[in-house]
This record gives C-alpha cells, structure tokens and sequence, in this order.
C-alpha cells in the first residue's frame, strides 16, 4: 500500500483587515454555458496506454446552451468556481474588489481533441494523476463532496478512481473565512501492492494577453521535446518571459529550471494585477509555462 500526499497552497498577498468576515460560504446551482459538446464514445476496444477506458473521437462546430453543475466557494475577498462534472477542476476564480481573474474563468464550454481520450476544454485549474497526458477523467464527472469546517472554511473535494494505474485520487479545494487565497491539497493513493504509474501536474491557466509576464525562478529552460535554452532572455536576446515576445515559431512550452524556490508570479502590467503562488520545493519542484499551450503545475491568488 502506498500512499503519496501533495500540499498545494495559492498565495496571495493582501492584508487581511482585523474586521474580516468569520465564515466562509459555499453553494452549489446548476448554471448554463455556451458549451461544444463531444460526441458518446467509440464503442471499439483498443489496446492503447488509457486501456481500458473509451475514446471520444466527435466534437460539435455548434454551440448550445447547457446547464453545468458549478460549486462556488466565497469569502469577503475572492471567489472559486469548482465543476464537478467537467474532471473536478477549479473553474475561474475572481479577486472581488477589481472583479479581476486571477484564474482565467472561461465562460465557453468548448470540448476539442487534446486529451488521453480526446475530449478536453481550456480554462481554470485541472488535475491530473495516474499516466502521462490529460488524465482520462479531465472530462468527464468525477465524485464530490462539500464541507462546512469547524474552523469557518469551506472544502469541495472532488476525486476519481483511475483504473489505468489502479490508484485513486482527491482533491480538497479549502478556501479559508478570512483569507485572500485559497488551498489546494491533493491526495493519491494505490491501495495494491503492485508498482504504477507515478505522474501528476496540475494545470493552472491565466488570460493570455500581451501585458502578460510570468516570473519563474531559475535561467534554463527546457521544451516539451527536450531542446533547452536559457531563461527569462533567450539565445536570441528576446524576452520569452512576456507573453508579447512570444509570436515566432510554434506552441511554446519552458519548463523553467536551475533555482530551487517555493513560488512564482505572473502579472499583468497594464492592470497592474498579478497572481501568486506557493508550495513546498519538496512536494512540487516543478513549474512550466506553455504559450499556446496553458501554464501547469501552477495554483495562483492575486496580487497587486
């Protein structure tokens, strides 16, 4: 039996006033989205890495509206989104006094061919565990709960069996009564004594525009197909850290590495609004940002 436990903290850095609010809420509404859907599963068994689980191979050009199950979580400061029914993942999440994302909020539901099983749409914070890729769940519902704390927070934890790797996986997405962030602790568990796969990300998108910059610790970068470079400032002299300096060639991918920190940043110069975010070295060493693709393994709260 073996038993892997992640502490996944969203920082951010505002001062808390001595008169917050006690008590966090947390409500659950059907809400309807513009939403492409994917079609129902190929009904032919194929022998690939995401056996046993189905493919889904058709997705809609035509939008329709369709009502989403959606778990807000809300305090005095911000607001998390959580969908149970699209893989668990955190919705949006919004810094009340701006009305900013610091967590891009995508308001379209709409399904494309980018993951294990085909069906995948862009947006929040998605989890990932068991083999390698967007997990066969990132589209589909998973298990939930809701939980009033003693401490006056709030949890929704959503989870999932995986039967590729035979494990199981829970996260708790815990915002506190009086704090501007909020916590992400995941959990992973093989309950056989048989070796598995042992790969998890978490992947964290902000709105893509050109005032973007990301402030990843480190000066080496890798790519998705190994090739390496220098970071933030490139062989080429040019400023890969801002989203702007970025439009030659294809999809970017930089796995930032070479420092050994617990946090980085991404800000947004023209609103002078950014994100936050932490975690122990030791339990998440990793961080990337893809340009065209979306930055993983990355929780956030904003920053001003």
């Amino acid at each position: 039996m073996k038993l892997v436990h992640f502490l996944l903290i969203c920082g951010l850095f505002l001062f808390i006033t001595e008169n917050a609010i006690s008590q966090a809420t947390i409500t659950e509404n059907a809400v309807k989205f513009k939403t492409y859907a994917y079609s129902d599963p190929d009904p032919v068994a194929r022998i690939t890495k995401f056996y046993p689980y189905f493919r889904f191979d058709g997705f809609s050009n035509v939008g329709i509206e369709q009502e989403w199950k959606i778990v807000t979580l809300e305090n005095e400061y911000i607001k998390v989104y959580v969908a149970p029914e699209i893989g668990g993942k955190v919705l949006g999440a919004i810094e009340k006094s701006t009305g900013e994302e610091f967590i891009y909020f995508n308001k379209v539901v709409k399904f494309r061919d980018i993951a294990m099983r085909g069906a995948w749409t862009s947006g929040g914070i998605e989890f990932n565990f068991g083999s390698i890729g967007h997990a066969p769940t990132t589209a589909s519902p998973v298990n939930y709960i809701l939980k009033n704390n003693d401490d006056g927070s709030v949890s929704c934890i959503v989870g999932a069996p995986d039967i590729t790797s035979r494990t199981e996986w829970r996260v708790e997405v815990r915002l506190p009564a009086n704090a501007s962030y909020f916590e992400t602790k995941a959990l992973w568990y093989n309950p056989s004594d048989q070796k598995t796969s042992l790969y998890n990300w978490m992947t964290a998108s902000v709105d893509a525009s050109y005032d973007l910059e990301y402030f990843f610790p480190g000066h080496t970068e890798i790519g998705h197909g190994g090739e390496y470079g220098s970071w933030p400032v490139n062989k080429d002299g040019i400023k890969i850290s801002e989203y702007k300096n970025n439009s030659f060639g294809g999809p970017k991918s930089y796995h930032v590495l070479r420092e050994y920190a617990e946090g980085f940043l991404c800000y947004f110069q023209n609103k002078n609004f950014g994100l936050g975010h932490w975690s122990p070295y030791d339990e998440k060493p990793g961080q990337k940002s893809g340009y065209g693709l979306y930055p993983v393994k990355a929780k956030s709260g904003p920053i001003f």
